[in-house]
C-alpha cells in the first residue's frame, strides 16, 4: 500500500502524497519536539520538512522506505534549528505517546515519562528502532550516525530507560 502510495505521490496525486503525510505527522511532530522542545518550533519544522517533500517528491529515488527519507529529512530540519536557535525553553510532554507499562504488583508507569527522561537523541533512535521499527541501517541513513554508534544509544538509552522504570516504580 505505501509503495503504491509513493509511485502515485511522484507522480503528482495530490491525495497520496496527503495520505503518506498524515500517516507520519504525528511521529514527525514527536521527534520535533523532543528535540526543540517546543511546539511552535516543532510545527514549523515538520511543515518545512513537508514543503521540502513536496518539492522533492518527484526525484525520491526509492533507495529507502518512504518513512526512512522522511524521518531523515525532519531529523536534519530539527539540527539546523537548534543550531539557529538556541534559546529553546518551552516544553509540551502531553505529546509524547502516553501509553501504561503495567505491572503486576505495582503501579502503572507512564511510557511517556520514561521517554522524556531521554536525551532528543536517545529519544530519536529508541523511537525509530522500537514505535517505527526501523532496522539501524535504517536509522544510520535517517540520522548519518554509525551503525556502531547506533549500537551504543540503543545499549545506553535500553540501561537509561530500566534504570528510570525501577526508580519510579520502588
Amino acid at each position: 500500500m505505501s509503495k503504491e502510495l509513493v509511485r502515485n505521490a511522484k507522480k503528482g496525486d495530490v491525495k497520496a502524497l496527503n495520505t503518506l503525510i498524515d500517516n507520519h505527522k504525528d511521529f514527525a511532530f514527536s521527534i520535533a519536539l523532543k528535540f526543540l522542545k517546543n511546539k511552535s518550533d516543532a510545527e514549523d519544522v515538520v511543515q518545512n520538512s513537508f514543503i521540502t517533500v513536496l518539492k522533492s517528491i518527484s526525484t525520491f529515488r526509492n533507495e529507502a522506505k518512504f518513512s526512512t527519507w522522511l524521518y531523515k529529512i525532519v531529523y536534519h530540519e530539527c539540527l539546523k534549528a537548534m543550531k539557529s536557535d538556541k534559546n529553546l525553553v518551552e516544553y509540551i510532554p502531553q505529546y509524547i505517546r502516553e501509553e501504561k507499562i503495567e505491572d503486576e504488583q505495582e503501579e502503572p508507569v507512564d511510557i511517556g515519562e520514561l521517554l522524556e527522561s531521554l536525551q532528543a537523541n536517545e529519544y530519536a533512535v529508541i523511537s525509530l528502532f522500537y514505535l517505527k521499527e526501523k532496522s539501524i541501517r535504517e536509522i544510520t541513513q535517517i540520522t548519518s550516525m554509525s551503525q556502531s554508534n547506533i549500537k551504543v544509544i540503543l545499549h545506553r538509552s535500553r540501561k537509561k530507560l530500566k534504570e528510570y522504570y525501577y526508580q519510579k516504580t520502588e
